[in-house]
């Protein structure tokens, strides 16, 4: 006769047990630092999110003598690492630190202004609609308007349920009509799933335009919206950003959905930058414009993840930036219908510490002005064209999400010659505008803020 047996739980790790005997030795075992930095800091040079913790964790730090414990260590442990990591922090260190009222440069002081706070979660774009007022979208999927230095607690409603189950996903970047003044169209990239409560369901990014009537969302046009035979399961990846350029073109990114291999089909919608026009017709002279098979919205293949787009104001070439997977984020100039790799050539590797090629460069494949390993996390990009900062005229300013960066690139003739670091460590930029006063708005996550940045005159030296 069998006897039923009872199954036995597993026991849960013993994080301290794990820190004393993997970790402790370099990084002190208070974590107070050795022969490593210690992990009670407010500097998080690597990204003090969850995400990034654990995958430095598994898969250790390139360029640095932090190894990796993928195979060592089960999920599980690794998980016991970091919430105990977490668990010392206190909310003053684990929360970025505001900003200080100024900031030296090479050639500015920047005055920093905070002029939302409280008021925001996890804000993802900025349009500014007046002088003093913009709209800003939450990737909870509200819209907030703020006015005259101060966030509507009221939110806007009504748009269209966004995909909340995944952590990329959401109601991402919002645009303004070329001709707004005149009939109010807000487009916005929203992440559509069949079931938004359900991390595995098949869903891909949806490109709307809408009014906004008093605090609600109205009118809402479907502008790019495939069948759901395009939908993809499990998707992390799902692009958002929005740009206009000088012709009133609406570009869009989606993400490679984690179906890498899609980026280079044609005829498949994710790793891909998109051109449309404000209707959602087709541009004539798209590269892919009446071919059989193929979307006729594509503009550029082989995108892993863009989540920077900026025309430059002199030249009108139009500019983006895009998450690598571990290492390889790359700042690309977008050329109708070429082909920029992604995953046929990378400077990155698999998270597990996998080859995804072998090869960084390839015939027929347009090679990034730059990339950066390790990844920042790259995110929003924005060309200073104010004359509030006539020395940065024509710049580049690079945000990061992991690395919490905000740089300026001087470009010459297509090519980053240089690159400062403006500050790092205050928060999550997930986006950059030149408001109507000619200054330069950042909005923070990890606290969420809109931040407000004014020259005062010459650094000193």
């Amino acid at each position: 006769m069998l006897l039923a047996v009872a199954p036995v739980a597993a026991a849960e790790p013993d994080a301290r047990a794990l820190y004393r005997l993997h970790c402790g030795g370099c990084h002190g075992q208070a974590l107070e630092g050795g022969l490593a930095e210690p992990l009670i800091k407010s500097d998080w040079r690597f990204g003090r999110d969850g995400f990034s913790v654990e995958s430095n964790i598994r898969h250790g730090i390139p360029g640095t003598d932090m190894p990796g414990y993928l195979g060592e260590l089960s999920d599980e442990e690794m998980t016991a690492l970091v919430e105990l990591i977490y668990s010392l922090q206190t909310e003053e260190v684990w929360i970025a630190k505001p900003l200080p009222p100024a900031v030296e440069t090479e050639h500015y002081t920047l005055r920093v202004e905070y002029l939302a706070t409280d008021e925001l979660e996890n804000p993802w774009g900025i349009e500014f609609t007046g002088p003093s007022e913009a709209l800003i979208s939450e990737d909870a999927g509200y819209l907030l308007r703020y006015r005259d230095g101060r966030v509507d607690p009221e939110r806007i409603t009504g748009l269209p349920p966004v995909d909340l189950a995944t952590s990329t996903g959401g109601l991402m970047d919002i645009a303004l009509d070329p001709d707004y003044a005149e009939n109010g169209w807000v487009y916005a990239a929203i992440s559509h799933s069949e079931d938004p409560n359900d991390r595995y369901a098949r869903g891909l990014t949806r490109i709307i335009r809408g009014r906004v009537d008093g605090n609600r969302w109205r009118y809402t046009e479907y502008l790019f919206r495939l069948e759901p035979e395009y939908h993809l399961p499990d998707s992390k990846h799902w692009g958002g950003r929005l740009l206009f350029d000088r012709d009133g073109l609406l570009y869009f990114s989606i993400g490679d959905m984690s179906a890498a291999m899609n980026s280079q089909d044609p005829a498949m919608p994710s790793g891909k930058v998109f051109r449309i026009r404000p209707d959602g017709g087709i541009p004539d002279d798209n590269p892919f414009a009446g071919e059989d098979g193929a979307l006729g919205a594509v503009f550029t293949l082989g995108n892993r993840n863009v989540q920077g787009m900026a025309q430059h104001p002199e030249t009108g070439g139009i500019w983006a930036a895009e998450h690598g997977p571990r290492g390889g984020d790359e700042l690309n100039l977008l050329v109708k219908g070429r082909n920029y790799g992604w995953p046929v050539v990378t400077f990155g590797v698999n998270y597990d510490g996998s080859v995804i090629s072998d090869r960084t460069r390839a015939d027929g494949i347009e090679p990034p002005v730059v990339e950066w390993t390790p990844a920042l996390a790259v995110g929003p990009i924005e060309f200073v064209a104010s004359p509030a900062f006539e020395q940065w005229r024509g710049d580049l300013l690079v945000g990061s999400l992991s690395f919490e960066e905000l740089r300026r690139l001087e470009i010459e003739g297509g090519r980053v010659t240089r690159q400062e670091l403006l500050f790092k460590g205050h928060g999550r930029i997930r986006d950059i505008k030149t408001g109507p006063d000619g200054a330069i708005y950042l909005l923070l996550n990890n606290p969420g803020a809109l931040v407000r940045l004014t020259a005062v005159g010459s650094a000193a030296r």
